[in-house]
């Protein structure tokens, strides 16, 4: 009997093995379908395992499971989610300060288009004279009678007074002309109330009609952000390139770290407005984080009773085993890891509030939080750190430079020494190369949260995966 299965497997066991991959396969798509609504389990799964062993202490004392979890929970609230719940505000207000000093003020203004002819028309793109406008809501397809809004926004680029015009391009019958164009001043010293109407223009577009509310509308005083002042560093930068290296003429280095600089600023206008709002909806934190904490907590058990059950017999030595590493290994890295945040996030407070940094609570709170990121993390703390020290002095010196790096450099070394080894149970026994891999890889698929989760999954799947064969290997035998 036993040489028959060491000899191979046999169809039903291929089967079942095929059956049992292709669940799997299904399971991993079905979570990346739905990742966008995982966030609350995910933060319920990760804080059961925190408080965990609290009510496990508690109802080894003779107190209702149910009871403990709801006493533990209680607990938390009052000693973490309401001094929490008192710094967000001061956390969000600093954030969004100091994105608005790196990317500089923002105007829109709108009109109103509507097609009085009788050919349906359409406004599919636009051009500007500079490149401080830009316009939403392209293409807008009007049918006779239909009115829509375009909206254009304007973000000043350097720091002078601007004067441009934006065309905007029409097309009927796939026939493209220039039917109007509209005058934006921007960045002057009128009133930011100042709106100069025209009476209402009729624009041709082929046959077709189409008149616009206005046509000309004065931007108040807007501040660039420091990333206008960047680039015009990049301006300087490609003209001593030009000059030092002609075989670089041509080639737009300015233009191009321009753009990049210009999509990183779209990004965190556009982004963090609804990162945060997932982070701190009512809806999420109040209501369905608490009620799936309460279930993992007093459910937990009778979960996994109820899933090993399923278990063949055959099986079911090896599956408690796989569970039994799994959550020692998910415990202790999720516990050191909570725990090393909040050191983390104290020191660098603390250190940069010492030298002054004006947004020391905000930089120091994601130092903290990116320190999860194997190797990335450090970096990442240590660039925010530079460019919060450069938007307050104004400058890139070496003197607003040097204390921000050694108290990230202070940091670090109690974390090497100190935190790390004592605090945190990051031994999951992956090559560096590995962690770096599956952290690119977490932040394509799922972005920050998935490089947050990159090594704990990695871990699990690493232990499971060695469980399985060990398992399977004495099972053959």
């Amino acid at each position: 009997m036993n040489g028959a299965r060491s000899g191979g497997m046999t169809v039903a066991q291929i089967v079942r093995l095929v059956l049992f991959v292709s669940a799997i396969c299904v399971v991993a798509w079905l979570v990346y379908t739905i990742r966008g609504t995982l966030l609350p389990f995910v933060i319920a799964f990760v804080l059961s395992y925190l408080l965990m062993p609290l009510v496990d202490y508690l109802e080894s004392h003779r107190i209702n499971r149910l009871l403990a979890s709801v006493g533990v929970m209680g607990v938390v609230f009052a000693i973490v989610v309401v001094p929490l719940a008192m710094a967000i505000p001061t956390l969000v207000s600093g954030t969004q300060d100091l994105i608005g000093r790196m990317v500089g003020d923002r105007g829109t203004w709108s009109c109103i288009v509507e097609n009085v002819g009788t050919t349906p028309v359409s406004l599919h793109r636009f051009d500007s004279s500079i490149e401080d406008f830009d316009v939403s809501g392209l293409p807008i397809d009007l049918a006779p009678g239909e009115r829509d809004t375009l909206i254009i926004g304007f973000s000043p680029q350097v720091y002078k007074t601007r004067e441009g015009k934006v065309r905007i391009f029409g097309r009927e019958n796939d026939t493209e002309q220039l039917p109007v164009v509209l005058q934006m001043i921007g960045n002057h010293p009128y009133p930011s109330d100042t709106l100069l109407v025209e009476p209402t223009q009729e624009v041709l577009i082929g046959t077709g009609k189409v008149v616009l509310s206005n046509t000309w509308y004065a931007f108040g005083v807007f501040k660039p952000g420091y990333l206008a002042l960047l680039k015009d560093y990049n301006r300087v930068a490609q003209k001593k390139l030009e000059a030092s290296m002609p075989m670089f003429k041509g080639f737009d280095l300015a233009g191009k770290v321009n753009a990049k600089l210009q999509g990183i600023g779209t990004d965190l206008l556009e982004e963090t407005p609804q990162i945060v709002g997932q982070l701190l909806s009512g809806l999420t934190f109040v209501i369905i984080v608490p009620l799936v904490l309460f279930f993992f907590l007093g459910e937990g058990r009778a979960i996994k009773r109820a899933l090993i059950e399923l278990v063949p017999n055959q099986y079911f030595e090896m599956v408690l085993n796989l569970l039994y590493r799994i959550d020692l290994q998910l415990g202790g890295y999720i516990r050191g890891m909570v725990l090393s945040v909040i050191i983390i996030s104290l020191l660098s407070i603390v250190g940069l509030y010492i030298i002054g940094l004006e947004y020391f609570l905000v930089i120091g709170t994601l130092a903290g939080v990116a320190n999860v990121i194997p190797y990335l993390g450090p970096l990442i703390g240590i660039v925010g750190g530079v460019i919060a020290a450069a938007l307050q002095y104004s400058t890139l010196s070496l003197g607003v430079v040097l204390p921000v790096v050694v108290v990230f450099l202070f940091v670090q070394i109690m974390d090497n020494v100190f935190v790390a080894p004592v605090v945190v149970a990051r031994s999951v026994n992956l090559h560096p190369l590995v962690v770096i891999f599956v952290v690119l890889v977490g932040s394509q698929l799922f972005g920050a949260v998935g490089m947050i989760l990159a090594v704990p999954a990695t871990a699990v799947i690493k232990v499971s995966v060695q469980t399985l064969y060990e398992s399977l290997r004495s099972y053959s035998v």
